[in-house]
């Protein structure tokens, strides 16, 4: 069974990396044209529109979370009625929480204007089109909701591989076409439109995958849950829905606050990092999405001591990101946003201090990967409801007050303090206690050293680079290869020893020995 669920999970990868490097190359290209024909306050408001259009999906509460839990169960013993039960509840839940979602987003056009720091008259559009532009994204999540709630079950069923490939040929279709708008029309309405087009068109794609997959929906679509699982369903979400509160605060105000006290433009540079992060998260999410399924199956069906045995190897991928993306992030974002990228007129990037913050902030959420994919794979919503809630005050708290004090830097460093020093250790002590039934204090030190290592290695590395005062396209070629070159060398010294890597290193050899054999199979 464990090799069933690894082929599984390899595939999904394998499937996700070759597409999203194709749908990456389209996205930068888009941000590129997008800031040098419209300009960092369009793509600031770009910025604070999805972090707001996150804010309303509260209304969600966690469900798709929770039927995916709900679901590994029945997938795993092939108990259709069940699974259709599950699904049937779930469109009618989606279709009620559209109608919210654009409830919620028609009470925000009125007030769009005090949420960006500068005078709406010295701005590049006019209030009425600001309106407009916001209704387009709110178009856009309105109808992600009325056909994408399938993705579920294919994502239950360790599927994710046909998801990313209708994703990433829908991805790369709309940025194509939204360079060759943007080029023609230089006009920000255009763009918003193909968003909106692409979105229907790529959930009515995934919704007949489904269909066709799983062809007993039809045949049991009157199918309805039971009461006792109605109840188990809903004790899950109303744990999941102050989770979902704590990330939405924590990930999706970050933008609206710079917005709000700093100003559009500086929301613009902040979201030029964001994009980077969202790219290498692409990758990231890729791997360890691919593994949420069979983790679940896994916590289904598996002794404690086998749970512990593949933690720790998921673990270990976990600290190895975030002492390697640590490094990548600190010294290869200005001069990639400078030097490669962008290119053009005006301050596209943030200083030294700034950037530590951001790339901190990003490279916890690596570091808890392994723990919070474990968490709700074992169903432990309920065990830590009250983390989300003092997470997300603290951090917004803290963001705010550090705001008057250091601006941007200030912002970022509250929210990271709340994640690392709040959310880290409840979760931890949720997981080992009540999932794994070990004590977590050990672990839990080693995630600190793991994140101190880190942040120490990159300012390291990047102090290393600037000795040799290098511009342009050389300084990015240079600091790459030493970044791509150091960490992992680092990493593999002092883990020489540590049976996790010996395990990805058979599990790589056994995926080249594989492919090499089928290569040579289709020669002959």
């Amino acid at each position: 069974m464990e090799n069933t669920r690894l082929g599984k999970s390899i595939k999904n990868t394998i499937v996700g990396i070759i597409f999203t490097m194709l749908n990456l190359i389209f996205q930068f290209s888009v941000k590129s044209v997008f800031i040098k024909l419209l300009g960092e306050t369009y793509n600031g408001v770009n910025g604070l529109f999805s972090s707001i259009l996150q804010v309303l999906n509260l209304a969600e509460l966690g469900f798709a979370s929770a039927v995916a839990y709900s679901l590994y169960k029945p997938l795993y013993e092939g108990n259709e009625r069940e699974v259709a039960a599950y699904m049937n509840y779930f469109a009618k839940v989606y279709r009620v929480i559209a109608l919210i979602v654009a409830s919620a987003g028609a009470l925000c056009i009125p007030i769009l204007q005090f949420l960006i720091n500068e005078d709406i008259s010295q701005l590049p559009f006019t209030l009425n089109q600001l309106r407009l532009y916001f209704v387009f994204y709110l178009a856009n999540t309105v109808f992600s909701y009325l056909l994408a709630y399938k993705r579920t079950i294919i994502s239950a069923d360790q599927k994710m591989y046909i998801i990313s490939i209708s994703d990433n040929i829908a991805n790369i279709l709309l940025n194509a076409l939204q360079i060759i708008l943007l080029l023609i029309t230089h006009n920000y309405f255009a763009f918003l439109a193909v968003m909106v087009a692409k979105t229907i068109i790529n959930n009515l794609v995934v919704h007949l995958i489904a269909n066709k997959n799983y062809p007993y929906l039809f045949t049991y679509k009157k199918e309805s849950l039971l009461p006792e699982q109605k109840k188990a369903l809903y004790g899950n979400i109303n744990a999941l829905m102050l989770h979902k509160v704590g990330s939405v605060i924590i990930f999706g105000t970050i933008s609206i606050v710079i917005s709000a006290f700093v100003g559009a433009e500086e929301n613009g540079i902040y979201s030029n990092y964001v994009q980077i992060i969202n790219g290498v998260n692409l990758f990231i999410n890729i791997v360890f999405n691919s593994i949420v399924a069979s983790v679940g199956e896994l916590c289904v069906s598996a002794s404690y001591d086998d749970k512990t045995r593949v933690f720790k190897r998921v673990d270990f991928l976990g600290k190895w990101l975030t002492v390697f993306c640590m490094t990548c992030y600190i010294n290869m974002f200005n001069t990639f946003i400078n030097n490669v990228w962008i290119r053009s007129d005006g301050v596209h990037s943030f200083k030294f201090a700034i950037v530590v913050a951001i790339a901190v902030s990003a490279c916890v959420t690596y570091l808890r990967k392994s723990v919070s994919i474990f968490k709700d794979a074992m169903g432990l919503f309920k065990k830590d409801w009250y983390k989300p809630l003092i997470e997300s005050a603290v951090g917004i708290a803290l963001a705010i007050g550090l705001n008057f004090v250091a601006g941007v830097f200030g912002i970022v460093v509250g929210y990271t303090v709340a994640a690392v020093f709040i959310a880290v250790p409840i979760e931890t002590y949720v997981l080992f206690k009540f999932g794994l039934h070990k004590k977590c204090l050990r672990y839990l030190i080693g995630q600190y050293a793991t994140l101190a290592f880190a942040i120490v290695l990159g300012i390291g590395v990047y102090f290393i680079c600037e000795l040799f005062n290098l511009n342009g396209i050389i300084d990015f070629v240079v600091r790459t290869l030493i970044s791509l070159i150091v960490p992992n060398i680092i990493m593999l010294l002092i883990n020489i020893k540590n049976g996790n890597l010996k395990y990805y290193i058979n599990l790589v050899k056994g995926i080249t020995s594989k492919i090499l054999s089928k290569f040579k199979r289709s020669k002959k």
